[in-house]
């Protein structure tokens, strides 16, 4: 199970597979039973989903496979507090998304509502700055974490 933590609605629950557990990560598959939209793409029903969760990182880092095999992107959650168990991981999520298409697009995701929120205070100054730097992490080594789920993936 994932549990994914919000700062502004209810908690969500999602049930899953264990593709694949390490020291301090475990890789989720999730297959979509419904269309949905990402950004700009639409994600069709039967999509693939293989999630790495991170002890002790700062976003979650999902690869998306269509129905046919081809791979359709790679989404990224900024979160923090990454709990790995041995029947759930959970985490908080911390609104902004990073999606990067098959093609190499990236579209950042939610950054007006987030910063809607931080001026609210519902956001606060640490989890902005933890939220920067996870964009640039993410932003600066796209292809190294990428692959590292690659591998993981294709070692099944």
């Amino acid at each position: 199970m994932e549990l994914k933590r919000h700062l502004d609605k209810p908690d969500a629950v999602y049930s899953c597979q264990l593709v694949c557990r390490g020291e301090g990560y475990v890789v989720l598959q999730y297959v979509s039973d419904r269309s949905q939209r990402v950004g700009d793409e639409e994600i069709a029903s039967g999509t693939i989903t293989y999630a790495l969760y991170k002890a002790g990182s700062g976003y979650v880092t999902w690869r998306m496979v269509e129905p046919d095999g081809r791979l359709k992107g790679h989404l990224f959650h900024i979160c923090k507090d990454i709990q790995i168990g041995e029947q759930q991981v959970a985490y908080l999520d911390l609104m902004l998304d990073l999606w990067i298409d098959s093609s190499g697009k990236w579209q950042i995701l939610d950054r007006e509502e987030l910063e809607v929120f931080a001026k609210r205070g519902v956001v606060s100054q640490e989890d902005m700055g933890w939220i920067a730097a996870g964009e640039a992490e993410i932003s600066a080594g796209f292809s190294e974490i990428a692959a590292e789920l690659e591998a993981l993936v294709a070692g099944i």
